[in-house]
């Protein structure tokens, strides 16, 4: 058919409006599209320039040494500079507070101890909250704990120790702090026993063990790797593990729960992130640090080191911290303990 050309000059506009209005859809698709989806975009892109991951204890800690041994396979997972970064202070709490404070772009994560629980329950008023302003990304990893004795003592059996424990301020039992693990677990096993223990609080695992082994305090239940070489040198004496069987790495050594049922406690290291990270990138980091963990080579470090590779996702990092807050902080309220 052929159209003449007043019949073409006549259709123009309306072509060129119909021409508009179809660009001006486009153009809204694509806004929408992004507005709907700005995690995708951004997941997509990570990671686009370097990961930090701080860490709210000094270097050299048990959390430290976690982080810097996943650090390399993690760079390699996302083909990226990691970068670690203590933040020490206050619990752990200075540290933590910047992880909540800092842009949920998947470019801050945080690593934190088994404290972290039960933070709230020691500082009400924190300026952030775990469950509001945080979420989990990895449940890394766990240790049992074990408790100790100089390689001099006379507590040769944990029955030898809950004998001298019926003793009202007989035995002296020391922890890295007040409100810390080993604090909860110390209280948790003489909650258990019937017995009570003189709560000797350090500002770290140095000093602690420093003089724990020159004599200064009775005992001390703490994580497997801040221990185990002690132990293996026959510094240390090892009562009892606080893992619900015995462990292979102290495989003479029995767990408390053949004295006391159903008794078990882990001391364990896990990876968070901002609350409103987008669930892609959120989960593209699960991805990269269940990776990492589950590389052979590095799974035998933590091991050898006296860990257990959980390598749990967001969700289980979350109920773990849930659980954790219930069960100590009951014991909390019921042995009436406090920080300073």
């Amino acid at each position: 058919m052929e159209i003449s050309s007043k019949m073409t000059t006549a259709l123009a506009p309306l072509f060129h409006a119909a021409r508009a209005r179809a660009q001006t859809s486009a153009a809204l698709v694509l806004t929408l599209a992004c507005t709907l989806a700005p995690g995708f975009a951004r997941a997509e892109a990570l990671p686009a320039k370097p990961v930090t991951i701080v860490v709210p204890y000094a270097a050299g800690g048990t959390v430290d040494k976690v982080a810097r041994q996943v650090q390399e396979g993690l760079r390699k997972q996302l083909a990226q500079t990691v970068v670690i970064d203590n933040r020490a202070g206050a619990g752990g709490t200075i540290g933590t507070g910047q992880i909540a404070r800092s842009a949920p772009d998947g470019y801050t994560v945080g690593m934190v101890f088994d404290s972290f629980a039960t933070e709230p329950h020691f500082y009400p008023k924190l300026p952030y909250a775990s469950h509001r302003d945080l979420t989990g990304v990895s449940y890394m990893v766990r240790s049992p704990m074990v408790l100790v004795v100089p390689a001099a003592s006379p507590y040769k059996t944990v029955q030898d120790y809950v004998t001298a424990a019926r003793v009202p301020n007989k035995v002296s039992y020391a922890s890295v702090g007040n409100g810390s693990s080993n604090q909860l677990v110390a209280e948790a096993f003489h909650e258990a026993a019937g017995t009570s223990g003189i709560h000797t609080p350090y500002k770290g695992g140095g000093p602690a063990i420093n003089d724990l082994l020159g004599g200064h305090v009775d005992s001390m239940i703490a994580s497997l790797p801040l221990v185990l070489p002690y132990v293996q040198s026959g510094k240390l004496r090892a009562l009892a593990v606080t893992s619900r069987q015995r462990d292979a790495r102290l495989p003479a050594v029995p767990a408390v729960a053949e004295s006391y049922k159903g008794f078990e406690a882990y001391s364990w290291v896990g990876m968070i992130a901002p609350a409103k990270t987008p669930p892609e990138v959120l989960g593209k980091l699960t991805t990269a640090m269940t990776s990492t963990l589950r590389n052979p080579a590095i799974a035998k470090l933590l091991t050898d080191g006296g860990f257990d590779v959980v390598a749990g996702d967001a969700q289980q990092t979350n109920k773990l911290i849930q659980d954790e807050s219930a069960r100590w902080g009951r014991l909390i309220k019921a042995r009436n303990i406090a920080v300073d």
